[in-house]
């Protein structure tokens, strides 16, 4: 049977599963609503809403079921034969693309010197690696702090015998800062293949956060080369490396259910995959031609430049007849994730957007219908949350005014349906984590490495509480998203919060005091008017209610190291430490001590820049190289800081340290000023 047919099968199977259990979920609602045998407003309305709702939560069991049965009845993967493996001998090119904006420097070039010190270790010799630090950072000073970082680097790193200059294979490892960082994260990829990537065969991109193992980077590199219609090979990403409660929740949550639910996002989608924007390798060539992405029709929020630009350029791969496939049997692929709530929903905030701005490239010719089904599930995972509140509203209403509907349980056949509705819902959301429980319990290696099936399945309940506390206030926040993106909001682009700083009671109060009162309000009027719905809303109350402490409890790292040492929400690199995660650490040790030592002969970078001519001049050589100098002219407001003396730059404020550090020809004169000035 051919990958194709195979796939074909699958996604029936896929939809033959969905369809009967929505169908029977549905058939099951219309009953209770007709109970009376009448079909009012809210009933109707409550209807139409939970049709969505549950078709959603359908298919999501159906992958995972999917999922489970792919790792469960899957073999080990067999060595390539031959017709393969020839490959290897033809040599590629390849670009690490770290596209960073206003992150920590010291972060991104520690993570940068680790892989390229696995590439030197691993490379087969034949395949050429290089590596480009692409910044679109607003902030003057961590500009400088990035070429600061890139230049004792490169002059640290040993170099590679003379042989490999010949033959081109030493990894180098170039920066380039754009001036203007329009279209954002695309548009900075875009500027690299429009200056560079006719140089390369193929480019790995990377998040600022990222980190790859060499063996993984090679291997992605063999596997584009022994498919010549692959388009990207997407590895999925595990969070790795902090230590707040809420991290390690989302870690091993990764680490436990993510296998399962990748394997069967990989049955279904089989060649019409997806990306996710970082840890995936893409033909250039491929990209170049046919990724040029559409400015949307309609103003911002829902038109003008697409924001999650990752699902449109998979599809639009996969509309040319190219291949987009995740390699979810490989490891060595790893990124950090949000140490609190308040910065995951931030971060949902800027994805809400861009998820809802892809109804238009969904809708449009040539669309491949698997890559419409990854637009609208993306879609779905943030309106799925208004649509819960409307649905759960419409129905209290409908209970309220129906005095038939409003006897809750509701007699007769109704209570037994209503009851039987209420847990199979709750089966198809919780069901999927005790299947991928199983899967981590049945492979050895994985159930070794996280702790063994006790730990697991003890940890396991923790997450399993922790999901039920934390969906109504994430359920709150993707609502108020989507009104926001909806009534014409626009958000704003900004660098994400890496450093795990924890949350404040007075934070945690400040963004959760509504949600408290309205949790509060609730519990108290269900127990004056329903006591007996109370069971049923139990998750609202409770998330609601608690929700400043458990916002502050999430951000803590002292609860997370806590559960560290109990055994509990562990995964495989706190017990088995990778040695890419040790070397990251490594060099940012280095680094800071490069920084120390600095800080005894320069006040800042900036005074620095001004004193320091072989600085300045790499500054200057770095912004022409990629044509990015922007003189200031008479009619903006910095040309009189740039008329005045050099040292008065120290004192300005940001926005005019940025704009003068873009204008070549005032760094040029910046010697001369500077001399007079000690004249």
């Amino acid at each position: 049977m051919s990958h194709s047919t195979s796939a074909n099968t699958i996604r029936v199977r896929v939809l033959a599963i969905t369809s009967l259990i929505w169908i029977a979920g549905c058939v099951g609602f219309y009953r209770v609503v007709l109970a009376d045998e009448t079909l009012r407003f809210f009933e109707s309305l409550s209807l139409m809403l939970f049709v969505v709702l549950f078709g959603w939560i359908a298919f999501s069991f159906s992958m995972a079921l999917e999922g489970f049965i792919g790792r469960i009845t899957r073999t080990r993967r067999q060595a390539e034969d031959d017709s393969v493996r020839h490959w290897d001998q033809i040599g590629s090119s390849n670009a690490v693309l770290v596209p960073v904006y206003n992150e920590s420097p010291k972060r991104v070039f520690a993570a940068v010197a680790a892989m390229r010190e696995q590439l030197v270790a691993k490379r087969n010799g034949v395949d050429r690696f290089d590596f480009y630090i692409l910044s679109d950072t607003t902030d003057p000073d961590v500009w400088l702090q990035e070429e600061w970082c890139w230049s004792e680097l490169v002059r640290q790193f040993p170099r590679e015998s003379e042989q490999d200059d010949a033959d081109s294979a030493a990894i180098h490892v170039y920066y380039r800062h754009r001036t203007h960082n329009t279209a954002r994260k695309a548009g900075n990829i875009a500027d690299f293949c429009e200056n560079w990537g006719g140089h390369y065969d193929h480019m790995i991109v990377l998040d600022a956060d990222s980190l790859m193992t060499g063996g993984t980077m090679i291997e992605m590199v063999r596997r584009m080369k022994g498919d010549d219609r692959l388009g990207i090979l997407q590895v999925p990403p595990v969070p790795v490396g902090r230590a707040s409660l809420f991290a390690r929740w989302q870690q091993f949550s990764a680490a436990v259910y993510g296998p399962m639910f990748a394997e069967g996002f990989d049955r279904f989608a089989g060649d019409q995959g997806n990306y996710w924007g970082h840890n995936a390798i893409i033909r250039v060539s491929a990209f170049m031609r046919h990724c040029q992405l559409p400015v949307l029709p309609g103003p911002a929020p829902l038109g003008g430049e697409i924001l999650s630009h990752d699902f449109v350029e998979a599809s639009l791969l996969v509309r040319a007849g190219w291949k987009v496939k995740i390699a979810n049997d490989l490891g060595g692929s790893y990124e950090e994730c949000p140490t609190t709530i308040l910065d995951f929903v931030k971060r949902d905030q800027r994805w809400c957007q861009g998820n809802l701005q892809h109804w238009q490239v969904m809708t449009a010719a040539g669309i491949h219908p698997i890559s419409r089904i990854h637009f609208l599930s993306g879609m779905l995972s943030y309106l799925a949350a208004p649509i819960w509140m409307i649905f759960l509203a419409t129905s209290v209403v409908a209970a309220v005014v129906n005095e038939h509907f409003g006897q809750w349980p509701i007699a007769g056949d109704g209570t037994t349906i209503m009851l039987g509705l209420f847990i199979g819902s709750m089966g198809l959301l919780v069901v999927p984590k005790f299947l991928a429980l199983v899967v981590a319990i049945y492979e050895s290696d994985r159930r070794r490495s996280l702790g063994g099936a006790m730990r697991l399945l003890m940890s396991v309940l923790v997450e399993t509480f922790a999901s039920v506390l934390f969906a109504p206030i994430i359920a709150v926040y993707h609502t108020r998203f989507v009104i926001s993106v909806l009534t014409g909001h626009n958000v704003q682009w900004n660098a994400q919060q890496r450093d795990e700083s924890g949350v404040s009671w007075g934070e945690a109060t400040a963004q959760m005091w509504p949600l408290s009162v309205a949790g509060i309000a609730l519990g108290l009027s269900l127990g004056i008017a329903r006591p007996e719905w109370l069971g049923w809303f139990s998750p609202f109350v409770l998330g609601w209610a608690l929700s400043i402490p458990i916002a502050v409890a999430m951000g803590s790292r002292r609860l997370g190291v806590g559960m560290l040492h109990a055994g509990l929400l562990q995964i495989a690199s706190e017990r088995q430490p990778l040695s890419i995660l040790a070397r990251h650490q490594h060099w940012i040790a280095e680094i800071e001590a490069w920084q120390r030592d600095e800080a005894y002969e320069h006040r800042s970078l900036l005074d620095r820049f001004l004193s320091d001519e072989s600085f300045r001049n790499q500054h200057l050589a770095i912004l022409r190289s990629a044509g990015n100098q922007s003189p200031v002219q008479e009619n903006e407001p910095e040309w009189r800081t740039r008329c005045g003396t050099a040292a008065a730059v120290l004192t300005e404020p940001a926005s005019t340290r940025r704009r003068l550090l873009s204008d070549d020809e005032w760094i040029e004169s910046v010697e001369l000023k500077t001399r007079r000035a000690s004249e």
